[in-house]
């Protein structure tokens, strides 16, 4: 087994913020599961703003949405900027 190398770089805190972090459970059957996996952000911009919330803008990771083709729930984790100039930012997150 080969030495592992030293881990060089930096770490520095440049704001804080206050998020808010969500799960969102979505029951899909075939033609939402097809709709979500044509256009997630549209989908799920879509189902937030149906819920009262305004999206400026939606983060997401297109690899996450692999088990949604086979998954009859889908869930996935999502913090939300309430306020500052981020305000309404959406981003998806593991958890």
């Amino acid at each position: 087994m080969s030495e592992r190398s030293e881990v060089r770089g930096t770490l520095t805190k440049i704001k804080e913020e206050t998020v808010e972090v969500y799960e969102l459970v979505m029951n899909l059957d075939d033609s939402s599961r097809e709709e979500l996996r044509a256009d997630p952000h549209g989908f799920i911009q879509r189902f937030l703003e149906s819920q009262g919330h305004t999206v400026n803008r939606l983060t997401t990771d297109p690899q996450g949405f692999d088990n949604v083709l086979r998954e009859e729930t889908w869930r996935s984790g999502w913090h939300h900027v309430p306020s500052g100039p981020d305000k309404s930012h959406w981003h998806q997150i593991f958890l």
